[in-house]
């Protein structure tokens, strides 16, 4: 039997830095080729010269073994990904990432070349929706996932006003499709009582292979200044205001007033992080970090903090979990789901930085050596392979129905 065409729709990908793009590429390196084959259509990545306005088609394989593979030849068990790009804008507050625009015609020409069986709509901006409308005109199946919390972003920008817009465009959006992917259970009951349709679980994995307490370097600590049986308190992701760094940050300071010794370090670059080092002067800023070296900065720190309320998901838990830390976070998406309080980690009681801060405390009172090791116990429960294989048996399903459906006679009409 030949493999499934499965067209992927998405506005971040690859070499993008974020848990949306990450997510993606690691669910389809996982995926089995012998279920489906891939194709994908993708806004262009910020070109680095001028003048790369055209629609290209390229050839891009993955490997499981090497993930940071990009182009090559393909070898026996890869999964080869045809990808057509097309043209985007820039995000405002977020000027690396492209805002994919509608896209209707390349899709329909591309779709009646090579038709795929299932159409994956990632993101929910113009270009995926312009996939959406395809899909449906064309009468291929097609879901959607639910990755970025949009609607509560506009809190942090001083728009909270168009919050309640924002979740009407999300629920058309999302209700014209199949079935929409979520990451989070308590995402599901959310999505659910504002209007959302058949909205499904599908949690994110994570590479324990990679992200691995055995990458810990006693010189990276020494870079860092770190001192003796100094704890570091390590963040990672965007510098941008609805990450809420300010808090983590804030509850480091109190514990230093408190008498702990410990220390920011922050990965990660973004808009806030000059106002950030100017507020916070004891914090170590380390950039945005990749591959290994960004494996060996999770597993060289003590403790992992994760003050953000707008996460889908927030993959980076997952990251530091497996690479041996303790997770300090509020009780929402992957850590509401995963860690398991005084055994992994604390959750904060509400959502007050208050609450944060007394969390962070009850942590250090603790051993966070040991509950390192259960972190990595139950991280590793949960790779990209078995999220694939819960990904392929509900899109087979998905295809088994919409199958069966077509293949029912309707019954002839009583001309009388």
């Amino acid at each position: 039997m030949n493999p499934h065409h499965l067209c992927v729709v998405t506005e971040t990908y690859f070499p993008e830095v974020n848990g949306v793009a990450i997510s993606l590429q690691r669910l389809l390196q996982s995926l089995n080729p012998n279920v489906f084959r891939v194709s994908m259509v993708r806004t262009r990545p910020k070109p680095k010269n001028s003048g790369a306005n055209a629609q290209t088609k390229t050839d891009v394989t993955f490997t499981s073994s090497n993930p940071s593979s990009q182009v090559g030849e393909l070898k026996s068990g890869e999964l080869q990904v045809s990808e057509l790009q097309v043209r985007g804008i820039c995000v405002p507050q977020y000027p690396d990432v492209q805002l994919g625009l509608p896209a209707g015609s390349a899709l329909q020409r591309a779709w009646e070349s090579d038709r795929p069986a299932l159409v994956y709509v990632a993101t929910e901006g113009p270009l995926g929706a312009s996939a959406v409308a395809m899909a449906r005109k064309m009468n291929i199946p097609v879901i959607s996932a639910f990755h970025t919390n949009f609607h509560r972003y506009s809190g942090y920008y001083g728009v909270g006003w168009i919050q309640s817009l924002v979740m009407a465009w999300m629920r058309r959006f999302h209700n014209r499709t199949a079935l929409t992917l979520v990451p989070s259970r308590t995402l599901v009951q959310e999505l659910t009582g504002a209007g959302l349709q058949r909205v499904e679980w599908l949690p994110h994995g994570v590479d324990c292979e990679h992200f691995h307490p055995a990458r810990r370097s006693v010189r990276l600590r020494e870079a860092w200044g770190i001192q003796g049986r100094e704890v570091v308190a390590l963040m990672v992701g965007r510098l941008a205001a609805e990450k809420n760094l300010v808090a983590a940050l804030s509850a480091v300071e109190s514990a230093r007033r408190a008498g702990h010794r410990i220390r920011s370090v922050v990965v990660g670059d973004g808009p806030m992080r000059a106002a950030l080092e100017r507020q916070f002067p004891e914090a170590i800023f380390c950039g945005e970090q990749t591959g290994t070296a960004l494996a060996a900065h999770y597993a060289s720190a003590d403790v992992f903090l994760m003050p953000s309320q707008t996460e889908t998901f927030g993959l980076v838990t997952l990251e530091a979990m497996a690479s041996g830390l303790p997770v300090v976070a509020y009780d929402l998406a992957a850590a509401g789901e995963f860690v398991r309080p005084g055994v992994d980690g604390m959750l904060a009681s509400d959502l007050s930085e208050q609450a944060f801060n007394d969390a962070l405390c009850g942590l250090l009172s603790l051993e966070p050596t040991f509950m390192g090791l259960d972190a990595r116990a139950q991280a590793e429960q949960l790779s990209w392979p078995s999220v694939a294989r819960q990904f392929e048996r509900r899109t087979l399903a998905l295809l088994a129905n919409q199958y069966d459906c077509q293949q029912v006679v309707q019954p002839l009409q009583n001309p009388l």
